[in-house]
């Protein structure tokens, strides 16, 4: 399956999940970032590319959308993972990044949640054949990144208590 293939089956089964997890109080907001997203997988399959690696230019400007609305609005999905549809062609996929806890038990629960990712993204859920595979895959990224947003907050709170402040992060190596 070439890249804008696999990128165009990504984005539509995305639109799917979104349809279904995201939340927002005004359904016609969900309808507009899934129609968004689908207007980018009908762009790649429809639009000539003009260099290898890029998206057509209606895709790009509908990624773009997708984009301005997840992270202008809270849809209870986050914005990373446009990147992991987007993957085959753009050949980058998002990092969750440690999170530095200075706290042990929340260095685990940070390890945990990365762990978890790795687990998705290398056992290639997120190619394979099977849509309920892929929507399952993409539904745990969401909710994966979804944890590790509200972890780095609790993180952040924890990490600035006074008898916090100045430690090295938790070694869960000990």
């Amino acid at each position: 399956m070439s890249p804008y293939v696999a990128t165009a089956r990504r984005l539509m089964q995305l639109a799917a999940v979104v349809r279904g997890r995201a939340y927002h109080p005004q359904r016609y907001m969900i309808e507009t970032l899934a129609g968004a997203i689908e207007d980018a997988a009908i762009a790649i399959q429809s639009s000539p590319v003009d260099e290898p690696g890029q998206f057509p230019q209606p895709a790009a400007d509908a990624l773009r959308e997708a984009t301005e609305l997840l992270t202008g609005h809270d849809f209870m999905i986050p914005a990373a993972i446009l990147g992991y549809v987007t993957a085959p062609v753009s050949g980058r996929l998002p990092e969750m990044q440690p999170l530095n806890a200075v706290s042990m038990q929340l260095a685990r629960e940070d390890a945990d949640l990365r762990a978890r990712r790795f687990a998705i993204v290398e056992h290639n859920h997120l190619n394979a054949r099977d849509d309920e595979v892929l929507n399952a895959a993409l539904a745990g990224l969401i909710a994966l990144h979804r944890k590790h947003e509200r972890l780095a907050a609790a993180v952040a709170v924890d990490n600035d208590r006074p008898c916090n402040r100045g430690k090295a992060p938790a070694d869960l190596a000990s």
